[in-house]
């Protein structure tokens, strides 16, 4: 596959998680020159790591297709939050919030954790799973992410 038709089917997954070129650019340590060059198939050429970074970012394999196994990201990204609190954020409640955009008092550390902590591309994961089981467009629950973040006033500036 030429790295043209890569940028088109990242094209399509961007804007189905309703972001733009800037965001997806930071969520993959990018520029969004860089990005934009993909997309629009003017790029030449891009090292293996900085593709398969971004194309993991959005759930692509590396022919730019969706990838068949898909590993439970809301139970990963769940566990992950949970590490540090005695309380166990499970991922039906992380899918709850992520559909929501609503964060229960109990769970705010754990949410801080995950969105400052967890590796981006496990966050877009379950972002993207919640989103497959509660039937949410992806575009939804990535707003409400950045809704979270903004209104937890985490770190990591991705959100």
């Amino acid at each position: 596959m030429q790295l043209r038709e890569v940028g088109m089917h990242v094209r399509g997954k961007r804007k189905e998680f309703g972001i733009s070129q800037a965001q997806l650019a930071k969520l993959a340590g990018l520029s969004r020159t860089t990005v934009n060059q993909l997309e629009s198939g003017v790029l030449e050429d891009l090292g293996y790591v900085k593709l398969n970074q971004l194309l993991g970012i959005l759930g692509l394999s590396f022919d730019a297709k969706e990838r068949l196994t898909k590993s439970p990201a809301l139970k990963m990204a769940a566990q992950t939050a949970s590490t540090s609190y005695k309380k166990i954020l499970t991922s039906d409640v992380l899918k709850h919030i992520l559909q929501s955009g609503v964060v229960p008092d109990e769970f705010k550390p754990h949410v801080i954790a995950l969105l400052d902590e967890t590796p981006v591309q496990l966050v877009v994961g379950a972002i993207h799973e919640a989103s497959i089981q509660t039937q949410t467009p992806t575009k939804t629950v990535m707003k409400h992410v950045s809704a979270i973040a903004k209104a937890l006033h985490t770190h990591r500036t991705v959100w």
